[in-house]
């Protein structure tokens, strides 16, 4: 059962209203980031922390992911427009951030399994896409990978897909930080 309320409890799948915010504007092509959709709910909101809504996008390879007004994106979803196309990319989590989703994924097998029922597989093993750059030898910025088996960040290897996961902190029935789309209250969920 899905719900689409202002208060979520852990394990609960959400369905969020898309939500949107402007990175770039090139030419005929516009780029944003978005929210929306299903995720779970893997931490309750209470007085001394946030509540974290929690959406697995599956495995990208490097070449799907590339830099757009300083933020790591990936076209998730796209528009074409009269004079041009929009592309919008989930954002991508800070390393912080997703060291804190994975703790508390780690700690919680039946959390893990409302993942697998919902058909989002997720290892909190594994290596993930973070909004976080290192220069290559050309001196451009290039999106980094968390390696949670050793806890750094390492340059994508072109022959190994990572996964990519959208998070989502909410307070109070609103959400209050969406990686950078900043504060948005939801009040026509």
């Amino acid at each position: 059962m899905e719900s689409n309320k202002n208060y979520w409890t852990t394990g609960e799948i959400i369905t969020l209203k898309r939500t949107e915010k402007p990175l770039k504007n090139s030419g005929w092509s516009m780029y944003g980031q978005y929210i929306g959709s299903r995720y779970i709910c893997i931490r309750e909101d209470s007085e001394r922390q946030h509540g974290i809504l929690l959406k697995v996008l599956g495995k990208a390879y490097s070449d799907q992911v590339r830099m757009v007004g300083g933020e790591a994106f990936s076209v998730d979803d796209s528009d074409e427009l009269f004079m041009g196309h929009h592309y919008f990319s989930y954002p991508f989590p800070k390393p912080g951030d997703l060291k804190e989703v994975l703790d508390i994924l780690r700690g919680d097998n039946s959390l893990l399994q409302k993942f697998e029922d919902a058909k989002m597989h997720i290892n909190p093993n594994s290596k993930y896409w973070v909004n976080e750059t290192s220069r290559n030898m050309l001196m451009m910025k290039v999106p980094q990978v968390y390696d949670s088996s050793d806890d750094l960040l390492h340059n994508p290897s072109s022959d190994t897909a990572y996964y990519r996961i959208s998070i989502v902190y909410f307070h109070r029935g609103g959400i209050v930080l969406v990686k950078n789309l900043c504060s948005h209250i939801l009040d026509n969920l």
